[in-house]
């Protein structure tokens, strides 16, 4: 009787363990952002960028599941992390909504324009923003009024104080869109540090390793539903990266981003929803 009963326990509990787990993917981990700290060190970082924080987020896919709750849920993430700069890495909308009304439009306007970054909001295009002729016109609006300036295979220098700055690059997707990395690198030098931002993990293998110190990156959702064998969502241009972060060749890093929305299903396994905040470092050079 006593080994009944020690049965009937085990099995009680991996029934409850399974039931929480079955919540968590698709209640809870799709309507909470976990906030994911990083540090960037390097000598090529100047001391008037020490301490500015970078917030990046990834992959609203608005529309099908992400809404206007799950958004200003997100909103208050950020805001409330006080982030000097905010990127954005892409796929406003989600690729399965069948009509972009006004009301969405409206919906992720405001809550976009509602994110604090004293030092300037950045975006790059997604797959899902080319789906269409009219749906990348509604995204770059959408972009420009709510205060993000799209970097379309182009960088710009990032400043707190003075004179000093580090690079920001953007590369346009790699899936749909129109990458130009000769002309994202055309400005940068390896005097500056360089972060680079594109859509699409596998455009990384195409960079140049000497001018690229850190790529970020999304599209992934890291699987968004992951079980180690498989993953529920295996998109094109994540192949060679896929979920992570992998150093290339010893020379920069490729960080992937789980990103903020669902697609397909609503649903996250073992890749909860996530911002990512970046926090700049000035190392010295080390005297021989």
């Amino acid at each position: 009787m006593k080994v009944l009963h020690k049965i009937i326990l085990i099995l009680s509990v991996l029934a409850a363990l399974a039931a929480a787990m079955v919540y968590d993917a698709f209640y809870a981990s799709v309507n909470r952002f976990a906030v994911r700290y990083e540090t960037l060190s390097s000598i090529y970082i100047p001391e008037q960028m020490n301490d500015v924080t970078i917030l990046f987020f990834s992959d609203l896919d608005y529309g099908t599941f992400m809404n206007s709750r799950r958004l200003g849920k997100l909103v208050d993430t950020v805001n409330e992390l006080c982030p000097d700069i905010v990127i954005f890495g892409g796929d406003l909308f989600d690729n399965d909504v069948p009509y972009i009304s006004a009301g969405f439009t409206q919906e992720i306007t405001d809550g976009l324009k509602r994110m604090k970054a004293p030092l300037g909001k950045f975006a790059v295009m997604g797959d899902f923003d080319y789906r269409n002729a009219y749906t990348e016109k509604t995204v770059r609006q959408i972009l420009y009024d709510a205060d993000f300036e799209l970097l379309y295979n182009s960088s710009v220098l990032l400043r707190n104080t003075g004179s000093s700055s580090v690079a920001l690059t953007g590369i346009d997707s790699g899936l749909n869109g129109h990458p130009d990395i000769n002309a994202a690198f055309a400005n940068i030098s390896r005097a500056a540090y360089n972060l680079v931002i594109c859509h699409t993990p596998d455009t990384a293998s195409d960079v140049p390793a000497d001018l690229t110190d850190y790529y970020i990156t999304g599209h992934s959702h890291g699987g968004q539903a992951y079980w180690f064998l498989g993953a529920l969502y295996t998109p094109e241009m994540a192949e060679e990266f896929f979920r992570g972060k992998t150093s290339v060749r010893d020379i920069f890093t490729v960080d992937i981003s789980y990103g903020v929305g669902t697609t397909v299903k609503d649903v996250r396994f073992l890749c909860s929803a996530e911002v990512v905040l970046y926090r700049l470092r000035h190392e010295e050079i080390l005297s021989q």
